[in-house]
């Protein structure tokens, strides 16, 4: 037990594992649940979707009621979420204009950082990575985005799958041979390599029920890696075959080179893309790799067209289909529709993944305070109230779950307020103190 403690503490642990990015998320788990006897730690989630809603389609009409067309998909997680009509954001303008708001508080021109820096920075010396900040399509024609490290810098997203992984699960504290790092970047060479003979020794030196947790929590990054490198090859070959121009955002380009655009970022790949990054999300807010996580798709104004089997077929740009003329039954507005729709549905199957990640004798879902967001009321009217916020999770017993909540035009600053508060935090302000004080008590538990 004394050594296992030992091990524990995150300055031997670095000492004694050079790739310890592979191991440490596995022992703080194993610190979390068992030897300490501590409080699960709890966790942030920022997911964002691109280009508003339609309100009517989306804000159910009285709490019993059953959910409209676009968020259907999150019936089935009614239990887990809150969905919350009546929010103001406090900011004028455009697209962009939201998306500088929405998770900074602070209005055009005024700057601030992103509540998901702000937490990193407050749980730094708990977490191997203050934030994981991932996204799908998200750098594509970038047009804005809503994380900032400091006022008027944009965080960076990563949203290339291989290098995302290598991100996460490959840093070193040891240098890495070029050779074999570039084996690694082509898949030809796994990173768990690099730390198997240390993996083995620990696993020899733990108990059973701990080395059963180890040895899921390296297939689990098998698995993730495998998948990665297979949709890197298969994606990689389809755009060596392609000849074809590409359409985004209502604009015709010319026949390029065969790097653009890259293979994240071509249309048929995106909802393939998007379930790996996911998978890459859940997996590092499982293993305690970080307590923060930002999950981004595409960016405000998206050029996004759907277009494999089961996603909207599009010929338009997603922002450009958003701006659907005021009718909800014109084709526009149904083409808009399906994509929302869908967007929920890979929120939902998000917080099921969630859900099934176990946590000593709860989940990850318990222990999260998870705010699904856009930058926008309605895209068509430029409006920003009545935004479409979802929230998730009970944050370890501070948030409430399976309501709907009508917040009568309050501040999304107090949205901010009331997951800062959820992640343990005492401040009644976030962002600009003009722009709204205090939680949504609707939402607390206490």
């Amino acid at each position: 037990m004394k050594w296992t403690q030992e091990l524990l503490s995150r300055r031997h642990l670095m000492k004694r594992f050079g790739h310890a990015a592979l191991v440490f998320p596995f022992l703080r788990v194993l610190e979390e649940e068992r030897l300490l006897a501590a409080t699960p730690a709890s966790r942030a989630i920022f997911w964002y979707f691109p280009d508003g809603i339609i309100k009517p389609l989306f804000h159910p009409v009285g709490a019993a009621s059953a959910f409209p067309t676009i968020t259907a998909p999150l019936m089935r997680v009614r239990d887990d979420i809150t969905l919350l009509r009546g929010v103001e954001y406090k900011t004028e303008g455009s697209h962009e204009g939201g998306a500088a708001y929405c998770l900074t508080g602070c209005g055009p021109g005024s700057g601030g950082v992103s509540l998901d820096t702000y937490l990193g920075e407050v749980f730094q010396a708990s977490s191997a990575l203050p934030v994981v900040r991932l996204g799908v399509g998200a750098n594509f024609q970038r047009n804005g985005g809503i994380s900032y490290i400091a006022p008027g810098i944009p965080s960076v997203i990563e949203d290339h799958p291989q290098r995302a992984f290598y991100s996460l699960f490959g840093a070193s504290q040891e240098p890495i041979d070029p050779v074999i790092k570039e084996k690694i970047m082509r898949g030809e060479k796994s990173i768990l390599d690099l730390s198997m003979g240390q993996l083995r020794d620990l696993s020899g030196q733990i108990g059973e029920r701990e080395r059963q947790k180890l040895e899921v929590h390296i297939e689990a990054l098998r698995e993730l890696e495998r998948r990665v490198q297979t949709a890197g090859q298969i994606s990689n070959d389809r755009l060596s075959q392609c000849t074809e121009s590409v359409d985004m955002r209502g604009l015709s380009f010319p026949d390029q080179d065969h790097t653009y655009p890259s293979m994240e970022h071509r249309n048929e790949n995106f909802g393939a893309i998007g379930s790996i990054i996911t998978d890459l999300v859940v997996q590092a807010l499982a293993c305690g790799l970080t307590r923060v996580a930002l999950l981004q798709w595409s960016h405000p104004v998206s050029p996004t067209q759907f277009s494999p089997a089961g996603y909207p077929d599009l010929g338009r740009g997603h922002h450009d289909i958003s701006h659907y003329g005021g009718d909800a039954s014109s084709s526009y507005a149904r083409e808009f529709v399906n994509c929302q729709s869908w967007y929920m549905n890979q929120l939902a199957q998000f917080i099921e993944q969630l859900k099934s990640i176990k946590i000593g004798d709860q989940n990850l879902l318990d222990q999260s305070a998870l705010l699904a967001l856009t930058e926008i009321g309605d895209s068509n009217l430029h409006d920003f109230t009545d935004v479409g916020l979802i929230l998730a999770g009970k944050a370890g017993g501070r948030l409430k779950t399976g309501q709907i909540q009508d917040a009568k035009g309050a501040s999304h600053n107090q949205v901010l307020v009331t997951i800062l508060q959820a992640m343990g935090q005492s401040a009644d302000t976030f962002g600009d103190p003009q722009k709204g004080r205090g939680p949504l008590k609707s939402l607390q538990t206490t």
